[in-house]
């Protein structure tokens, strides 16, 4: 079972260790969630960060260092607070609503994503690109290994009579006696 759960916005939130609810429970609670002091001072942070140009979660995570948040919420940010703020039916889907740029990917941008890599991969089958049929093997099949290293694994009995060096022209004799 996976720890994650697609929020109502479609953003992922993990539920590790949380209890099982269900989906009409989560929509009430996520409803109802109100941030602490913390939590929005952090989110203010998070949407400067963005304004600048900083996009990464450990970037708003260095500049809750910053003497003045320090002074007024005790400490910064860790990550491991972060991570339990995700565990809050609510947090992401208010966390991120001022920044959707940043926000984590829903699952219907996931599914486009899949499908125009399949496309593209399609294409360059297509067109006999080297890199797509690779790329294939290695999405398809787990094959991570280059076409060398792929001689030397496993081949059936037959298959290594013809790829001996010693077997140089074996191939041929052997379909002339078969036609």
């Amino acid at each position: 079972m996976s720890d994650k759960v697609n929020t109502s916005a479609g953003w992922t939130q993990s539920v590790q260790g949380a209890k099982v609810v269900s989906a009409e429970e989560l929509r009430r609670q996520a409803a109802l969630f109100r941030p602490n002091l913390r939590q929005e001072a952090f989110r203010d942070v998070a949407e400067q960060e963005v304004d600048n140009g900083n996009l990464l979660l450990a970037q708003w995570l260095l500049a809750s260092k910053d003497e003045q948040f320090r002074a007024q919420h005790g400490k910064a940010v860790s990550r491991a607070e972060f991570d339990r703020w995700l565990n809050e039916p609510g947090f992401s889907d208010w966390f991120f609503e001022p920044m959707p740029q940043v926000a984590p990917l829903a699952s219907q941008e996931l599914h486009l994503a899949d499908q125009l890599f399949l496309g593209g991969l399609m294409q360059g089958m297509q067109g006999g690109e080297d890199w797509a049929f690779k790329e294939y093997g290695r999405f398809r099949f787990g094959q991570t290994s280059t076409p060398a290293q792929v001689k030397t694994q496993q081949t059936s009995a037959e298959v290594d009579t013809f790829l001996a060096p010693e077997a140089e022209d074996a191939w041929v004799k052997k379909s002339n006696i078969e036609a």
